[in-house]
């Protein structure tokens, strides 16, 4: 039986968390908004200074980071009731064993301490990523068209991200 553990992730863990996510980002790059470049521009004291403001799990299996994701509560006095889970992303040799959903249990634990309701983006054509958050209480309120570009040796091509939210 394979044993997963589940803990935040703390600046100590920048250089993990950060070759995990780049390698989502470079093997799953369509279901994200965001490239490599995007997050090398922000620089590694941005990064630092996330993984210490923000509530960031990372989930290990023998001592090695299979999984991670975000969650942030928002900024001033009249969106704080609201909080962000982003960043979801799981190695594929973990999928199908509960990591995600480990994840997302434990990002809105925390969430339900400090906020009334939490929301996220999702690349509308990825059915999988969508059933799952459905799975998981969120619920569809809008799509954003063309809002993510996808650069192909072709040309660009556009997908519409799925805006969902739910109560916590």
């Amino acid at each position: 039986m394979t044993t997963f553990t589940i803990r935040r992730l703390t600046p100590a863990d920048l250089a993990a968390y950060r070759a995990l996510r780049d390698e989502g980002l470079v093997r799953d790059s369509d279901a994200f908004r965001i490239s490599v470049a995007d997050d090398d521009a922000l620089g590694e004291q941005a990064w630092r200074d996330r993984l210490a403001r923000d509530f960031v799990v990372g989930v290990e299996r023998g001592g090695q980071l299979v999984g991670i994701g975000g969650f942030a509560r928002l900024p001033g006095e009249k969106a704080s009731h609201k909080g962000l889970i982003w960043g979801m992303y799981v190695h594929p040799d973990a999928r199908g064993a509960g990591v995600a959903d480990l994840i997302m249990t434990t990002l809105l634990d925390f969430a339900r301490s400090c906020v009334r309701q939490v929301q996220l983006t999702v690349a509308a054509d990825n059915p999988r990523a969508v059933a799952f958050y459905e799975r998981h209480g969120f619920i569809g309120y809008g799509v954003e068209p063309a809002s993510i570009r996808r650069d192909r040796p072709e040309g660009s091509v556009y997908a519409d991200e799925a805006l969902m939210w739910r109560l916590v």
